[in-house]
């Protein structure tokens, strides 16, 4: 009988050179990822027909750079249009780390005062948006790809996470008698670490109406612990009219002004993790923040103002 070793040992050298090949191609792709610039813009929109784009983040070599703003030089403003926006541009849809479609390009705003850093686009998603709900849509072949992790959490996953957001807006001085007012903006299932288990994102205000009317807006990330849930980011504040710019009504903190709320989740270094973009909204301009997990503390390691006009 013939010996099997020198055929054993060829497979053996063949599933080395495959795994050689595969970490390389990995390697590669990784290194692509992080050698040119690649645009992120944030998708809003409630039909297909008449969404728009917003650059929040440049990532390039690893590093986040912030993009045109809109009180940025007109010049600056023109070339990064005419790069971006051209009538036609096509860019991948990601919702929840993973593929969700395309969007085209229809028109520039640049000269429009109040959103000359966006454009017009039209949506072929699988995702449906609306106010709360948002996507991200890139120029770059490296990001994304997975399937989306992204989800409306489950009434048992709402029901075991309301006794601690309760709890966080007591804790914070938020008067007792105004918890039943509690609303949820908006609240999100992701698997942030791949690990099976969803972590929930979300954004919640509670309301004192009449004489003295208040707003309290708490925004957190919440992670599985048993049963229950435990707070890993928390933001919370309070506006009362006097806080609030003069002429401004109270009730638009209930619709999303002035309190941070999720955009999406997408893995920006290659490390099989999602990172966290959120954006808080202004009466003048709007904020973009991106939180990465970081020794196991979730940390905001970008942030980006965009003016838009005067109120």
């Amino acid at each position: 009988m013939r010996s099997r070793r020198p055929y054993v040992a060829s497979i053996l050298a063949a599933a080395l050179l495959l795994a050689s090949l595969s970490v390389g191609s990995t390697a590669e792709r990784k290194a692509g990822q992080q050698s040119g610039p690649a645009a992120l813009f944030v998708v809003y929109g409630t039909q297909p027909a008449n969404a728009y784009m917003v650059p929040f983040v440049i990532v390039e070599g690893g590093q986040f750079k912030q993009p045109i703003a809109g009180d940025s030089d007109a010049d600056e403003i023109t070339r990064f249009t005419d790069a971006y926006y051209s009538r036609g541009k096509k860019y991948r849809v990601l919702f929840g780390g993973g593929e969700a479609g395309s969007l085209t390009v229809k028109k520039s705003n640049k000269d429009e005062e109040c959103t000359r850093t966006s454009a017009d686009v039209a949506l072929q998603s699988t995702a449906k948006l609306n106010r709360n709900v948002m996507a991200l849509a890139t120029d770059s072949a490296s990001f994304g790809g997975a399937r989306s992790t992204r989800r409306s959490p489950t009434a048992a996953e709402r029901a075991a996470l309301m006794p601690l957001v309760r709890a966080a807006f007591k804790e914070k001085g938020t008067p007792a008698a105004l918890l039943p007012s509690l609303a949820t903006v908006n609240l999100t299932a992701l698997d942030l670490d791949g690990d099976g288990k969803a972590e929930l994102v979300g954004s919640f205000v509670a309301r004192k109406t009449g004489r003295g009317a208040a707003r309290y807006p708490l925004f957190l990330f919440a992670e599985p612990q048993g049963n229950s849930y435990r707070t890993t980011v928390l933001q919370y504040e309070r506006f009362t009219s006097k806080d609030i710019m003069s002429g401004a009504d109270l009730t638009a903190i209930e619709n999303g002004v002035y309190i941070e709320r999720l955009v999406d989740a997408l893995d920006l270094d290659g490390d099989g993790a999602l990172e966290v973009v959120t954006q808080r909204d202004g009466l003048e301009g709007d904020g973009y923040y991106i939180y990465k997990k970081q020794g196991g503390t979730w940390k905001q390691v970008y942030e980006f103002a965009n003016y838009r006009c005067g109120f």
